[in-house]
């Protein structure tokens, strides 16, 4: 340790440029694994309380003691957000992090040993003149990205939608129409309101034949709230084409269920709650004219992947429990007497564990949380309003909950079927263990044997429920 200290006086420009760069990286891998923020914030600490020590030990006065200041503001604001967890807290340890990484950097500079030189020295600390400052350029423009992304998620979404061939519109993909597909009558793009954008939905009638009298199937689409439609589903999930989504209803088509599938307005532009508003719409349009379609909507089952399950949840959470109504400030829409089950699959349940996926996949848990705040945002009392296990009640109806187990999110699945056990209400919770299949986000979107078991059990749970 005290070689250590000795060098560090001896080369104290070099010293304050490690410092700073290896605060710099702990800053960014702190950013990115959002799941190990809380154990990766403790290396930024450390760093910054280098930072300090070399400053006061190195017997320097005047503006050093201002660099020792932003080391200490840099660890109390670590420190505090810690503490709380809370959103601005994090962002101002942050930004006090970056600025004391520039402020070493800017030590490092004004402590470079100035001397004579030779012409091939001298090209020598020109280049790595030139260097330095590029790289420091560059890593502030970087730094400046992931604080804005910190602060407002919205456009880095608005980029992942733009880039996902999805967005908002008060016009349908296509003019409504009534066709035939693998021997399931379609009728797409039917408007269920103007309210919002994306008030659209698509009916298929099973068999062809909209004379029967068959349960409806209500489908909302996942996609992170800023992604995916009615007909192309999940872009997040394990596949993400329309033969495997619209039509990936054939086995609920098969077991004689007409279905459904609806769009609703994606986020940042529109936001929480918007889209379970827009659920209610959809089912009331339903209710009073489905039978223009050959729907029977006096047996409904609503149905949720990813961002659609959590939609769907909270819809049915509404229905059920009237406090809870009255705490979203939006009325029943639908008779409980109606909504025969609700399916969740993969359905992100509590916002603020969005980014914490169970067999985690890194990537993927930063697109989660970037998507969460897009639509939800940041603010405590939203992220608890939003958290489902927390406003079921014993009235909510029979659901089965499904997940993967890598880069979902099968805790919180178990979490929900805990505590409506705890409640009395059936359920059914069907999560594969890790030990005999590696399955991912929206795993039963994708055609396997692992979609074909999850179907069984599924409409096996639906035909004990469904009279």
């Amino acid at each position: 340790m005290r070689s250590l200290a000795r060098l560090a006086r001896s080369h104290p420009s070099s010293t304050m440029a490690a410092l700073g760069s290896v605060t710099l990286l702990a800053v960014w891998i702190e950013f990115f694994i959002i799941r190990h923020r809380t154990l990766l914030a403790l290396p930024v600490i450390l760093t910054a309380v280098a930072v300090t020590a070399f400053t006061l030990s190195d017997g320097r006065r005047g503006r050093w003691y201002v660099l020792a200041g932003l080391g200490v503001l840099a660890v109390v604001a670590q420190f505090l957000w810690l503490v709380t967890s809370l959103h601005p807290l994090w962002i101002a340890a942050l930004l006090t992090s970056l600025v004391l990484i520039v402020a070493t950097w800017i030590a490092a500079w004004t402590l470079r040993q100035r001397g004579p030189a030779n012409g091939a020295a001298r090209l020598r600390q020109r280049a790595a003149r030139v260097g330095g400052f590029a790289g420091a350029g560059l890593s502030c423009v970087l730094s400046a990205l992931l604080v804005s992304v910190a602060v407002d998620a919205s456009t880095l979404a608005m980029a992942v939608q733009s880039g996902s061939g999805f967005g908002n519109s008060f016009e349908p993909r296509a003019a409504t129409s009534v066709s035939e597909v693998n021997g399931t009558q379609l009728i797409n793009d039917i408007s269920y309101g103007s309210t919002y954008p994306n008030s659209f939905l698509d009916i298929y009638i099973a068999e062809n034949d909209p004379s029967v009298a068959r349960p409806t199937y209500l489908v909302v689409h996942g996609g992170g709230f800023i992604a995916g439609g009615k007909s192309d589903g999940d872009p997040n999930a394990a596949s993400a084409d329309s033969a495997s989504f619209a039509l990936g209803s054939g086995p609920i088509l098969d077991a004689g269920y007409n279905v459904v599938s609806i769009d609703y307005a994606l986020a940042p532009q529109v936001r929480y709650p918007v889209p379970v508003i827009q659920l209610g719409e959809a089912v009331r349009f339903l209710e009073e004219r489905g039978a223009e379609y050959g729907l029977d909507m006096s047996r409904v089952v609503l149905a949720g992947g990813s961002a659609g399950g959590h939609i769907v949840s909270q819809f049915a959470a509404i229905q059920t429990n009237a406090g809870y109504a009255e705490q979203m400030n939006i009325e029943p829409t639908m008779d409980p007497e109606t909504l025969k089950a609700v399916v969740l699959d993969s359905a992100a349940l509590v916002p603020a564990r969005a980014s914490r996926s169970e067999a985690p996949v890194l990537s993927r848990d930063l697109l989660f949380d970037i998507s969460l705040r897009a639509y939800v945002g940041t603010s405590s009392e939203l992220l608890a309003e939003s958290n489902i296990p927390e406003h079921v009640s014993s009235d909510f109806p029979p659901t089965f909950i499904a997940d993967g187990n890598t880069g979902s999110f099968p805790d919180q699945a178990s979490e929900l079927a805990s505590v409506l056990e705890s409640l009395g209400v059936r359920n059914q919770l069907d999560i594969p263990p890790l030990s005999e299949a590696s399955l991912g986000h929206g795993y039963m979107f994708a055609a396997s044997p692992w979609t074909d078991r999850y179907n069984e059990i599924k409409l096996a749970f639906l035909e004990d429920v469904v009279e």
